[in-house]
């Protein structure tokens, strides 16, 4: 096996399996030599990764894309480079390459690890992300306003790593993404390493109030909780819930819910949704407040915020239900950190929409339900 690959491999693990930089299907990760770059495949797992997980793709191809001229309607030119990307695949067929594999490629070190660590959303998902970015690190980062992903962003991000080549003659190691993530680019894991630990050491030095811990649920919540979940099974659903001191932060009040009642970046929405439901007490009329969220949504809340009590989610298989109890908290993390930097700062509805609209954000969620 190629070397390269082993470490490659080692490295998604390691970021895969820490639930500070990836939680669910969030992030992926490259390793590129002169001819060919190895992407993590869309839907696979970076905390249970082996090397059959990766797309083997040719760069010339990928490098064609960036060259091309695209329809302007966005459904019809996703669709021509989502053919031209499975059109640089070089080996393995059936598997898709991640959405961002281009943004890999213009990155020009070997390796590239892209998360959506908590500490760095604290900064991204902010009303201060651009100027407490340039505060912590200087000039010597991308700082990359939020864009719609697939090739509108790679273009975005093209033109800004170009203009940073013309400033400083080289690529930057680090791009931030608003409302996203970070890209990292390094020669070696070990370069990787010390680029994300810097970064985390940074954005650490600016948190003035820790994150409540501690499991704050009483007997009686916690009987309530389960008096829920066992009349939602009426709807033929499975019901997860949780609490502890950062949900009953937020679910004191309809007040509290509201900094945490739309999503920040699109793997929210993937394992969320974009709207969650609030229930004041008494929970009495729990089923018929859920179906009239679903005939005015169209579809059941993924997410319940039961006042004072914690949160329930509701999904067709457990394990995915557990996944966005998850993904919903890692919201409430963001939401509190975000407040050492201006406060937090939602997606908008026109985001929203996209993501929500997106193909590839369809197909991860597919992906999703088919490994549950």
């Amino acid at each position: 096996m190629n070397k390269k690959l082993i470490q490659l491999t080692e490295l998604t693990r390691f970021y895969g399996g820490n639930t500070d930089f990836v939680i669910a299907g969030g992030g992926n990760t490259s390793y590129k030599d002169n001819e060919h770059l190895w992407v993590k495949a869309s839907g696979v797992s970076m905390a249970s990764i082996d090397e059959t997980g990766f797309v083997c793709m040719s760069r010339n191809a990928l490098q064609k894309i960036g060259s091309k001229e695209y329809a302007e309607d966005p459904e019809t030119r996703e669709r021509q480079v989502k053919e031209d990307l499975y059109g640089a695949i070089e080996d393995v067929q059936g598997k898709r390459p991640s959405v961002e594999t281009s943004l890999h490629e213009l990155i020009d070190f070997p390796f590239v690890v892209h998360t959506h660590p908590t500490m760095v959303n604290s900064i991204m998902c902010s009303n201060h992300a651009l100027k407490s970015t340039r505060q912590l690190f200087g000039d010597k980062v991308l700082f990359i306003e939020y864009t719609d992903p697939g090739y509108i962003l790679f273009r975005k991000v093209r033109d800004c790593i170009e203009e940073y080549r013309g400033k400083y003659k080289e690529c930057p190691k680090t791009i931030f993404l608003e409302n996203h993530g970070v890209f990292v680019g390094g020669n070696s894991p070990e370069d990787i390493h010390e680029t994300y630990n810097s970064i985390v050491a940074k954005i650490t030095t600016t948190i003035k109030s820790a994150l409540p811990v501690g499991e704050s649920c009483s007997m009686m919540q916690a009987a309530q909780l389960k008096d829920v979940c066992n009349e939602l099974k009426s709807l033929d659903t499975n019901a997860q819930w949780a609490s502890n001191a950062l949900i009953q932060y937020y679910a004191v009040d309809r007040s509290r819910f509201e900094l945490i009642a739309k999503p920040f970046t699109p793997d929210d929405i993937v394992y969320c949704k974009s709207k969650y439901l609030f229930v004041e007490r008494p929970f009495d009329n729990i089923v018929s407040q859920v179906e009239n969220f679903r005939h005015n949504n169209g579809y059941r809340p993924n997410i319940i915020v039961l006042q004072g009590t914690g949160i329930v989610a509701l999904n067709d298989n457990v394990p995915l239900a557990e996944i966005a109890l998850e993904v919903f908290q890692n919201m409430m993390k963001v939401s509190w950190l975000s407040n050492n930097h201006g406060g937090p700062k939602f997606m908008t509805t026109e985001q929203i929409e996209f993501i929500e609209n997106w193909e590839v954000e369809s197909y991860r969620r597919k992906m999703s339900k088919e490994k549950h």
